[in-house]
Formats: structure tokens, C-alpha cells, sequence
């Protein structure tokens, strides 16, 4: 450890910053930065995902090509449409990926691999960043957000390689014209209000400083006078990997089952597995239509989730439990 940070007291210390441990060395901060070590041959991860992007690229540009020039409205073509739509998709998610790896290591501000002390950022780095909430958690809102965009996405994208096999019309001009559906932007526009609902009620507790971890409640209620703090974590140490991610989207703060959280993620499985199957069968129809029943469970899982979130986030008395 350096001797400004070793002489400074640890009140003065900004968790923000990164530190430097005693038992990491300079080349070690410069490799968890996404940077290669000086002299060293071994390629970081910023450069793994520069060769993905490359490679995804390419071949998605390449398929692209293929099945757009094709003009036969055939089950086959419809699903090689459909699978390099979505080779399409993930092309762009690479690139965005080591882009944001390629900046994220220029500033420091997400290490290239997990190292001690560092993983909220780790899990924040990358596109991962967009599912995860400030405590380095799973987000429930911010992943349906995820999951309905590319589900639009992908749906477009395949409407645009059939768009000449088709012959009675251009697909994608249909599909955002013509047959253009208004239920779209209440399937988009609900976990955007979900999400931002969310983040808005997490960031104005305990008069507007946002949630603290146990150690530091006590202090703070003594220092603003409050009588319910919201206490929250970050996430520990030894949390890592997929599935424990999609276990965060069933489970609250504390790791017990939420059905608000439950119930929010099962209708929008529900509602995206109806929306893909209708696609694939009828891509003529262009988005498909959504059953109203589908669109209400959506709106009240929705609405459940953000007032559960607010509920929940009413803090709890320094002494005692949840109020």
C-alpha cells in the first residue's frame, strides 16, 4: 500500500477510488484495469472481446447478406431469418461489450478480473452493468428492460431480412406502419416506469443519501435524527456467477423469496414466450398482437413490484426490525 493511503485516516478514504492492496502488485493493478502488463504477452479481457466483436461481426455482415438476398418465403428461410437476426443481436452486444471493456479499462473504473476488495465492480463491468443495481446485485426491473428490447430488436431485425423474400410487401415497413401495435409502447414503457420507479425510491431514502450498509445506520441516524434507516448491503465477496444472478431476481436484500420479484419475472417469461411464438409463425402479421389478458398481468405485476419497492425501502428503527 502506498504511503498517502497507508498515512490517511479511514474516515478520509473514498470507497469510490480504487485501492491498492498489500498484496497486489503494480502489474496486477494495471492487468485487473483491462490493461497489459508491461513486457507481458498474455491478452487481457478488453482484447479477448475486440477479437469476439471482430469475428461476430463479420460473420453476422457476411449471413446477413446471404438470407436478405434470398426470395423464397419458405419455413426454412423464415428460420435462418430468424437465427441470424439474432446472431445480428449478439454482434452488437459484443461490440458494445468491448467497447465499454476497452473504456471501463482506460479509466479504472471496472477491474478486468475479480480481485479482492473490487467485486461491485467487477460486477458491474461491462454490459453487465445494465441488469445490475448500485449494490451489485441483479436488478429485477432493469433485466425486463433487457429482455423486451432485445426481444423488439431481434424481431426487426428479422423483419428486415425477409423483407424481400416477401411477396406482398415489405415486412418491416408493414410491421411499423400498417400493422404497427400501440400495446408495443405499454410493453416497452412498463418496465422503463418499473426500473425508474425503482432506482428514484432507492436513491431518496434516508432523506435523499440513498441506502447505507448496517455498520454505518447508526451513524447516520444519529447525524440526520432519523427514525427508520434503509440498510442495504453491497453484495459480499464470494457472490459471483449466472446463476446466482437469476437467483437475485426472485429474491429480496436479505436473500428470501419476493414475490412481487416472482411474480414480475413469471408474466414477462409468459408474455415473451407467447410474443416469439406468434412471431415465428406469423412474421406476415409483423409484431404480433397481445392478448389483453397478458398486457394486464404485466401492468399489475408491474405496479406490485414498484410499490413493494417502495414499502420495503420505509427503512428500519436503528434498534429494532422493519417498520
Amino acid at each position: 500500500m502506498s504511503s498517502d493511503t497507508a498515512s490517511a485516516p479511514p474516515s478520509t478514504v473514498d470507497p469510490g477510488h480504487l485501492e491498492r492492496s498489500e498484496t497486489t502488485s503494480p502489474e496486477d493493478e494495471r492487468e485487473a484495469g483491462g490493461r497489459r502488463p508491461p513486457g507481458g504477452h498474455r491478452l487481457t479481457a478488453a482484447w479477448w472481446w475486440w477479437l469476439a466483436a471482430v469475428v461476430c461481426v463479420m460473420a453476422a455482415a457476411a449471413l446477413s447478406v446471404m438470407v436478405a438476398r434470398g426470395t423464397d418465403f419458405t419455413t426454412a428461410h423464415r428460420a435462418a431469418a430468424a437465427g441470424v437476426a439474432l446472431l445480428v443481436v449478439a454482434a452488437v452486444a459484443v461490440l458494445a461489450q468491448a467497447i465499454l471493456f476497452w473504456y471501463q479499462s482506460q479509466t479504472g473504473r471496472a477491474p478486468g478480473r475479480k480481485v479482492p476488495g473490487q467485486t461491485l465492480a467487477f460486477r458491474r463491468r461491462g454490459l453487465k452493468a445494465a441488469v445490475m443495481g448500485q449494490d451489485g446485485r441483479a436488478s429485477t426491473s432493469k433485466t425486463q428492460v433487457v429482455l423486451w428490447t432485445v426481444a423488439v430488436v431481434w424481431a426487426l431485425v428479422d423483419l428486415l431480412l425477409l423483407a424481400r423474400a416477401y411477396p406482398g410487401g415489405n415486412l418491416f415497413t408493414n410491421a411499423v406502419r400498417a400493422n404497427w401495435r400501440p400495446e408495443y409502447l405499454v410493453l416497452l414503457g412498463l418496465p422503463v416506469a418499473a426500473a425508474t420507479t425503482a432506482k428514484a425510491v432507492v436513491a431518496n431514502t434516508n432523506s435523499g443519501h440513498g441506502p447505507v450498509a448496517h455498520r454505518s445506520s447508526d451513524a447516520l441516524a444519529a447525524q440526520l435524527n432519523l427514525n427508520r434507516v434503509y440498510v442495504r448491503n453491497p453484495v459480499s465477496e464470494n457472490v459471483q456467477g449466472f446463476v446466482t444472478g437469476v437467483a437475485e431476481l426472485l429474491t429480496g436484500d436479505d436473500g428470501t423469496v419476493a414475490w412481487a420479484d416472482l411474480q414480475y419475472v413469471v408474466f414477462t417469461l409468459i408474455t415473451l414466450v407467447n410474443f416469439v411464438v406468434l412471431f415465428l409463425a406469423r412474421p406476415t402479421d409483423g409484431l404480433p398482437p397481445v392478448p389483453a389478458a397478458l398486457l394486464t398481468l404485466m401492468g399489475v405485476s408491474a405496479s406490485t413490484y414498484a410499490a413493494n419497492k417502495i414499502v420495503n425501502t420505509r427503512g428500519v428503527t436503528p434498534d429494532g426490525p422493519a417498520a
